[in-house]
């Protein structure tokens, strides 16, 4: 390859790589009903969060310096998905907005503002640290609000929690209760190993009442204490998991888990509890 070449490819990679540390996580892949907005909703939305006059001018979906509600005074904020519904009150034109920076580790980088929209206009209601809202599924409720499940996780030290949270609402406020929450130690290269996944979360009416229950498959694999290893050894993958499938019946208010996922789910979260 000739130096004209070489430089080609430098720039090339150069900005790849900074178009990705500038979106952060908003360059994974949002699913679920979390979306990614499009640019002129994504404006509108940031204006009415960060304010007009703290956003990047190179990228409108930046705030240039944290808002104050973040308490944070480092770095900026990035809108990575958007959910949008009828959260607080039926016929509400609403969103929840995941948003990346401006919080640390332990507060899982980011946060989620709730924002609602009055005469072609956005404006924040509240904002909630920690809540991370890129993969939410939306279940309309019996007041014909709507209700999230969203999908977080935090690593430390080898180990994973990664759990599910019902995300509701009253007139101004988020409420956050958690439906499952698994463990996993795999990361830490000390066995025994114990390995539980959310591999997917999904909606189906389950008891044909007409409302959307949630399914939840999961994985298991549980390493035996009698395993012996080498030192050479200690990070060898763990047996192969058996798999299940949960189901939470939604009855328009809260979910409620049928009889044999509430025991698989009193032992999954058992095993984080140690």
């Amino acid at each position: 390859m000739n130096i004209s070449k070489q430089i080609i490819v430098f720039l090339l990679t150069t900005i790849l790589v900074n178009q990705i540390q500038v979106n952060g996580t908003s360059a994974r892949e949002n699913s679920k009903d979390s979306v990614k907005p499009s640019q002129k909703d994504a404006i509108s939305i940031m204006q009415g969060i960060c304010g007009k006059n703290n956003i990047d001018k190179n990228n409108p979906t930046v705030c240039k310096t944290c808002p104050s509600f973040t308490g944070s005074s480092y770095g900026g904020m990035v809108l990575t998905s958007v959910v949008y519904g009828s959260f607080t009150k039926s016929g509400n034109n609403e969103a929840l907005v995941d948003l990346e920076g401006c919080q640390g580790r332990a507060q899982n980088d980011g946060g989620s503002a709730l924002i609602r929209k009055n005469s072609q206009q956005w404006s924040l209601v509240e904002y909630k640290a920690a809540l991370r809202s890129q993969r939410c599924l939306k279940f309309k409720g019996s007041n014909a609000r709507h209700q999230l499940v969203c999908k977080n996780s935090y690593v430390g030290q080898g180990h994973l929690h990664t759990w599910l949270d019902l995300v509701a609402f009253d007139s101004s406020k988020i409420l956050i209760s958690t439906i499952l929450k698994v463990y996993s130690n795999t990361g830490t290269c000390k066995p025994p190993y114990y390995e539980a996944r959310i591999r997917d979360f999904l909606t189906q009416d389950v008891n044909k009442d007409g409302k959307n229950d949630l399914i939840i498959k999961i994985s298991e694999a549980i390493e035996s204490k009698n395993i012996k290893r080498s030192q050479e050894n200690l990070c060898k993958p763990i047996p192969k998991p058996k798999f299940y499938q949960l189901t939470f019946l939604f009855n328009g208010q809260s979910f409620r888990p049928v009889s044999e996922t509430a025991k698989i789910k009193k032992r999954l979260e058992a095993r984080g509890n140690n």
